[in-house]
């Protein structure tokens, strides 16, 4: 491995970089092989991993989607009901309030993580929140 790495590279300048000086470069940069054969991976690590030693880290969310770049990630979709909207819904005759908050969902004065978990509470059993309030996260 080449020992004349140049980490002054301009970030702009990567993506068409050689995958072999690309490589390189990572390792100097991280000091520990990969199996990567995807261009995208190295890409991301080193821009990333450049721009955190000129001007400090990211945050534990960025850094954990950089992490794991190489493997099948997925993104959450993101909430595709707004903020302070109410889900009513009908069940056995009885109508159900939900309203939905920045960290979750608002039942009876409870706080919720999930819609799910209000399903539940309501049907006695496990099923989709979101199929079960009728909503859909806007990729459907």
């Amino acid at each position: 491995m080449s020992k004349n790495v140049n980490l002054d590279i301009a970030l702009e300048d990567i993506p068409d970089m050689p995958f072999h000086d690309m490589y390189e470069l990572y390792m100097v940069l991280f000091n520990r092989p990969s199996k990567s054969t995807r261009k995208e991976f190295y890409i991301w690590q080193i821009t990333n991993r450049l721009q955190e030693l000129r001007f400090g880290g990211l945050d534990r969310e960025t850094r954990q989607l950089l992490e794991n770049m190489d493997e099948d990630y997925t993104p959450k979709p993101e909430r595709s009901v707004p903020i302070g909207v109410e889900l009513i819904k009908k069940y056995k005759d009885k109508t159900y309030k939900i309203k939905v908050l920045k960290n979750g969902y608002e039942w009876e004065n409870e706080v919720f993580k999930s819609l799910s978990a209000i399903a539940f509470r309501i049907t006695g059993r496990k099923i989709s929140g979101q199929e079960f309030f009728g909503v859909h996260n806007g990729n459907d």
